[in-house]
Parts: C-alpha cells; structure tokens; sequence
C-alpha cells in the first residue's frame, strides 16, 4: 500500500511522466497499426489542451494578485481583467493591420516563453536571456520543421498565402539541418557560457525527461507531437512554477503533495470554462454563418490572444 501510495505522489508532483507514457502508447499504437487515425491524433491533442493547455493561462491573475502582495500594492481584479482584454483587443488589431509581422512576434515571444519555461529558475542576466530565447528557438524549430510536411500547409492558410512568410519558411526548410545543429550547438554553448559565470542547479532528471518528450514528438506526427510538447511538458512545467509562486504564503495543505498542483489546476476552472465555452460559441457561429471562410487563421488568432497576455504574466515570475 505505502509503495502504491508513493507511486500516487510521484506521479502527482511529476506529472510529465504520465505525459511520457502517454506519448509511449501513442507510438506503440502507431508501430503497430502503420499510423495513428485523425480522429486519435485529435483526441489526444483536444486532451492536452483542455486539461492543462489553455488551464495553465487561467490562473494569471493568481499570479498578478502574489506580485502585488510581494510588493505591498492593491491587487483589483476588475482592473486585471480590463488591462488582460485591452492587451488582446490591441493584438488582436495588429493582426489585422499587420498579420505577417504579427505571426513573427508571436513566434519570437513564443520562443522565448518556452525557453524561459525549460531553462527555469535562470538569473535575469542577458547571457542567461540569450540562453533562453536560442534554447527555446531551437524547441519551436525543432518541431515545426521536423514536421515540415504537415506545417506548411497550415502556414500557408495562417498566412493567407503571404509571399514573404511561405519564402522564409521554404528556405528554413532546405537548411533545417544545418539551422537545427545550429541553434542547438548556439544554446548549449551559451547555456555553458551562462553557467560558468553564473551557475544555476541542473536537474539532470527533469531535461532527461525532456529529451524523452523531445524524442517522442519526431516519431510522432505534428498534431500529437505539439500537444505533448505544450500541453504535456510546457504547460505542466508552467503550473509547476505558478504553483510554487502562488503559494509561497500559503497554508501548508495547499502546498503538500497530494493536493499541490491538483490545487493549483482547480483554481483555473472558471476562466478556462470561459475560454472553452468562447471557442465553443465562435464554432457554433461558423458552422451556421461562415462556412465559406476558412477557420483555421482564426483559430491561431483566437488562441494566440489568449497566450500573449500570459507570457506577459509569466515573465514576472520566471
């Protein structure tokens, strides 16, 4: 009973290994059935994202609320929320006015926001910066192009066939090997670099089960491979630090084991019901009025507004 309930805490306060074995089973079952249906990859994908992709964005004002009590200012949460949906409704226009450099910004942010997530606990020097944003480059590169196939298309209907983003993306293509061996050479020698002048605790462990999520998403095919990516490593990792953060001043039951990131999940309910239950109108509305567009440069759209006010948020704490 002790070793089961052991295993139960393990799991709980490393939930990336249940990621780890998912993504094994997802591959088993593509070696033995020669590929994984649609539908599956779907699921699998539709899975991570509800359960820990869009929640690990929910919990921001959490996050506003224990940097303004650090600070000793006044938290408001009506206020939070105003400055949350102006940062939206300003990206969302600069995607109409300027869509090309605003896919680029995303990227860039994106990049930088899973370095800073996978190189955690990192002094705010701009070696470390640097470190950060090549590592995380080499992450979202990484899985695009090795899944050059299935991303082009859906780059090319994001883009609205833009000249100047499908050129680029057609010439990182003919050099990813080079421009992979490249970034990954560039972030481990400035993450030595980093360390040397200011060194940071490695978990050996946790960059271990990393590069088995990293291993898993190149047999995979794009859709199951980024969701075990964001929503498996990213996102975990994410509430992971939220956790630790938010709970700093809090009673000790908040913070034991069992119910310590199961605690911290909880508390983003209500604002990813709000975020499903929005995606889930703006589907209903194009299945019944405009069928004739295409939903897909939306659906970027739509979730890229919900990320960036959260990258916003995060950078604080990382």
């Amino acid at each position: 009973m002790d070793k089961i309930k052991n295993s139960v805490f393990k799991l709980i306060e490393t939930p990336t290994l249940i990621s780890i074995l998912l993504g094994f089973v997802l591959l088993f079952w593509q070696l033995l059935m020669g590929e994984i249906p649609p539908s599956v990859q779907l699921v699998f994908f539709a899975f991570f994202m509800f359960l820990t992709g869009i929640p690990h964005g929910a919990i921001d004002d959490l996050v506003e609320k224990e940097t303004a009590k650090r600070r000793q200012k006044a938290f408001s949460l009506p206020i939070f929320l105003v400055k949350y949906l102006l940062t939206m409704l300003f990206y969302g226009f600069m995607w109409y006015v300027l869509p090309s450099l605003s896919l680029l910004f995303f990227l860039l942010i994106s990049a930088w926001h899973f370095g800073e997530t996978d190189i955690e606990k990192a002094p705010k020097t701009a070696l470390w910066n640097a470190t950060r944003f090549v590592f995380g480059s080499f992450i979202l590169l990484f899985i695009l192009l090795i899944h050059n196939v299935e991303t082009t298309p859906i780059l090319t209907r994001i883009s609205e066939n833009d000249d100047a983003v499908l050129s680029i993306w057609l010439f990182l293509i003919a050099v990813k090997i080079p421009i992979l061996i490249g970034t990954f050479s560039t972030a481990f020698t400035l993450f030595y670099l980093a360390n040397k002048k200011q060194s940071i605790v490695i978990d050996e462990t946790r960059y271990g089960r990393l590069f088995l999520i990293l291993l898993l998403t190149y047999f995979l095919p794009l859709l199951p491979a980024f969701a075990l990516y964001f929503g498996g490593w990213h996102a975990l990792s994410s509430f992971k630090t939220i956790h630790e953060y938010v709970s700093h001043s809090q009673e000790n039951e908040y913070r034991s084991p069992i119910f310590s990131i199961l605690k911290t999940w909880s508390k983003t309910l209500f604002f990813s019901a709000l975020a499903i239950s929005s995606l889930a109108g703006a589907t209903w509305y194009w299945l019944h009025f405009l069928q004739t567009w295409d939903p897909l440069p939306l659906l970027f759209i739509f979730l890229s507004l919900i990320t960036l006010p959260h990258l916003n948020v995060m950078h604080k704490i990382n």
